[in-house]
């Protein structure tokens, strides 16, 4: 839960910078970086910050009211012809201020941008000094509203103070200051508003925390952010009558360099911690949940020998070299044998460790608790309205040529960018529980037929390092090198299609699940054993493979992360 001190401070900074000439949405943004930087990454959940965000926006949209009561009075007898002013004014930040939530939200937190903003800021105010006009709010032109509108929308940078360079674009349109001051707020009314009702929409969605914040505490925030805000507001209007706006410019120079140092420098790592989720779910509870499936056979499997045969021999290879590097030739058998079973052991323990880790980790989803899952040990979901599986996976590779976009732990991970711990059969049975129809995998002989089947979209959702959400289609992380050159890459384009692998008999007449076998999950070079592959020509030989890692989208190796499967043909029934 967020702290009242925490409270207090942003508050603080919210009044006085949504004012003053100096961009309250920037010196957040160095607020949360200094808590980071001295190691103590400010408290509480999203839901936490998106309704203490909401408050804070109304507490200083109070203050506007508060100080210019009498002015908005008047909007709706003597001075009407100002809202269609206030109209045209407010437009370019609207959509400017959408478009940026959509497409480029890391521009609010970006330091580098934030202190090239402070100084631009400083240098309007300076230009300022002793200009003032004759202008009034009621004999300014559509054209002045417009001019004032477009440098707000820009002033959406963080950094960029909104109130500042307002003030300064009416000042150059010829305004009064004091004329210059009014409109400039009157124009924040519907924008601090708007951005309000925007946060609003997003608390209104389900969220992945829980809502832990006390009332009590939001309406400290609101009420500090109200009368701080007061106090800034009279304050401006004081300096900005005997001009001296410009003085503000001395804060923003100071903060410009000091903002540059602190992007300069790498934040300390944060540790992620991960409450532990309710393993009260079974299959018994999802078929009782889920709508009724077409009945299929469901592939059985024992656990993979084959991998844990492989890795006792990686074991062995190691222990044998390790004696070999410590000069230890002639190392009785019984040595030998104590080495190899010391290095099981640690590797074992290893193990534990990342599955004890793995066990305490939630899905970046909405409402996790209410996810239905479908194995404890393995940790795969089917979402609450049954149409998407979710499971949890890791980052293993980051540079290279691709034969997997996922594959099983311990299998494949030289040639996957992703690994995750579920047995493959569970895939394959979660996905025909959200109503994907397999087609088949890839023939090669006698001649070539793609590999069909229901397309399956894939999302990759993970924290920053910073602790910030990101989500991309799986097929941005893969390089399309057969389509795309090296100086104008292109990621790849299609869908992977739920092939569902195959099965086989063996001598006894046991059946085996291949992708089990494999560990090959979702293919990129046609493979018979995938249960997801694309569904155009590819290779399994290295020389040929078409598809590469796209290493600057992909996050550091290790990074948790979670994939989020669905049919499309879901997605279009919603």
């Amino acid at each position: 839960m967020i702290e009242l001190l925490e409270i207090l401070i942003i508050s603080i900074v919210q009044g006085i910078g949504e004012f003053l000439p100096i961009s309250s949405s920037g010196h957040l943004a160095v607020t949360e970086h200094l808590f980071k930087r001295f190691g103590q990454p400010l408290t509480g959940s999203e839901a936490d910050f998106i309704k203490l965000e909401i408050l804070l926006h109304f507490g200083t949209l109070i203050a506007v009211l508060i100080v210019f009561r009498r002015r908005i009075v008047d909007l709706f007898g003597k001075d009407i012809r100002l809202i269609p002013l206030l109209v045209v004014g407010t437009l370019p930040a609207v959509v400017v201020g959408l478009l940026v939530k959509k497409f480029a939200p890391w521009i609010e937190t970006n330091l580098y941008i934030i202190s090239i903003c402070f100084a631009v800021t400083g240098f309007l105010l300076i230009r300022s000094r002793n200009t003032d006009g004759e202008k009034t709010c009621s004999t300014m032109t559509w054209f002045d509203a417009l001019v004032i509108g477009m440098v707000q929308a820009v002033a959406i940078l963080p950094g960029l103070s909104r109130s500042g360079s307002t003030i300064v674009a009416g000042l150059f349109c010829k305004l009064r200051r004091d004329e210059a001051a009014t409109f400039s707020f009157l124009l924040a009314i519907p924008v601090i508003g708007g951005g309000g009702i925007l946060e609003l929409r997003g608390l209104l969605k389900p969220n992945t925390e829980p809502n832990s914040l006390d009332v009590h505490l939001l309406l400290i925030g609101m009420l500090v952010s109200c009368f701080v805000g007061i106090a800034a507001l009279i304050w401006l209007l004081d300096w900005l009558k005997k001009g001296q706006l410009w003085c503000f410019a001395v804060w923003l120079f100071m903060m410009c360099p000091l903002t540059l140092v602190l992007a300069s420098f790498p934040l300390p790592e944060k540790r992620e911690l991960y409450p532990v989720p309710s393993l009260e779910h079974n299959i018994q509870s999802l078929e009782s949940q889920l709508p009724t499936q077409k009945s299929q056979s469901i592939p059985q499997t024992e656990n993979n020998t084959n991998n844990t045969e492989t890795q006792q021999v990686d074991s062995l290879t190691i222990a044998i070299e390790n004696t070999e590097e410590s000069g230890r030739e002639n190392m009785r058998t019984e040595d030998a044998q104590s080495e190899y079973e010391k290095i099981l052991a640690e590797e074992e323990a290893q193990e534990r460790a990342m599955i004890s880790e793995e066990q305490k980790r939630i899905p970046l989803v909405d409402e996790p608790d209410k996810l239905i899952l479908l194995d404890p040990q393995d940790r795969i979901w089917i979402t609450p309205d049954g149409q998407s599986v979710v499971i949890l996976g890791r980052i293993v590779l980051r540079e290279g040529f691709l034969e997997l976009l996922a594959c099983r732990i311990g299998t494949k991970e030289h040639e996957s960018i992703i690994s995750v711990r579920v047995k493959p059969f569970l895939i394959h049975a979660a996905l025909l529980m959200v109503g994907a129809e397999p087609g088949k995998p890839v023939q090669q002989t006698p001649q070539f037929v793609p590999p069909s089947g229901d397309e399956i979209e894939i999302i990759v959702r993970w924290n920053d390092q910073e602790g910030y959400r990101k989500e991309v289609f799986a097929q941005d992380w893969v390089w399309d090198a057969g389509n795309s050159k090296e100086d104008s890459p292109k990621a790849m384009s299609t869908h992977w299609v739920f092939t569902g692998s195959v099965q086989y008999k063996d001598e006894s007449g046991m059946n085996h699940y291949i992708a089990d076998e494999s560990g090959e999950l979702f293919g990129l070079s046609n493979f018979v054993g995938a249960i997801l592959d694309v569904p155009i020509k590819s290779s399994a030989d290295n020389s040929e493979l078409l598809f590469a890692c796209f290493t600057e989208r992909i996050p550091e190796r290790g990074t948790p992360l979670t994939l989020i499967l669905t049919p499309v043909k879901n997605k279009k029934r919603e």
